[in-house]
């Protein structure tokens, strides 16, 4: 594509040498603050020439930004890639946490659901009541009898 534009760019300037050839009388330029004779040829030219200037200008002005707005992209690339390679590793360890839960094996202790932390146990709650047959003493601990930790409390 770029060969595309030097050739019709060649072309351009070729026929814009032959126009300026072929007219070479003088002419009078007048301007805001005065006038000035010159050659046809010098004023062609010129003009092409400040018209050549312009657009490489305006093109330079383009490859600037666009080279900006390519630089925020590839930042926001990499700090996306970061973020997906944060996220890969933190799945990665809550699979291995998971996994980790789900092996536990099944003669392990009960584990307390959220509702029972919520719920606080009172003496001869229900619960209690069952498992003792609604018969419960308290007894006192005699002189020389020490509590057994592995006993549960009554």
């Amino acid at each position: 594509m770029g060969s595309l534009y030097l050739i019709l760019a060649l072309v351009f300037s070729l026929l814009i040498a032959l126009l300026a050839i072929a007219n070479t009388e003088p002419v009078t330029l007048n301007y805001i603050f005065g006038k000035t004779n010159l050659p046809l040829i010098i004023l062609i030219l010129g003009s092409a020439f400040a018209g050549a200037l312009a657009m490489g200008l305006f093109s330079l002005f383009r490859g600037i930004s666009n080279a900006l707005v390519f630089r925020q992209a590839r930042h926001e690339k990499e700090a996306l890639q970061k973020k997906v390679k944060d996220l890969e590793e933190q799945k990665l360890f809550l699979e291995a946490e998971l996994n980790k839960a789900v092996s536990v094996p099944e003669d392990s202790p009960e584990v307390e659901t959220a509702e029972e932390w919520d719920e606080p146990e009172e003496p001869g709650s229900r619960e209690d009541s069952e498992k003792t047959g609604g018969m419960e003493e308290d007894k006192p601990v005699e002189e020389g009898e020490e509590e057994d930790p592995h006993e549960p409390e009554r």
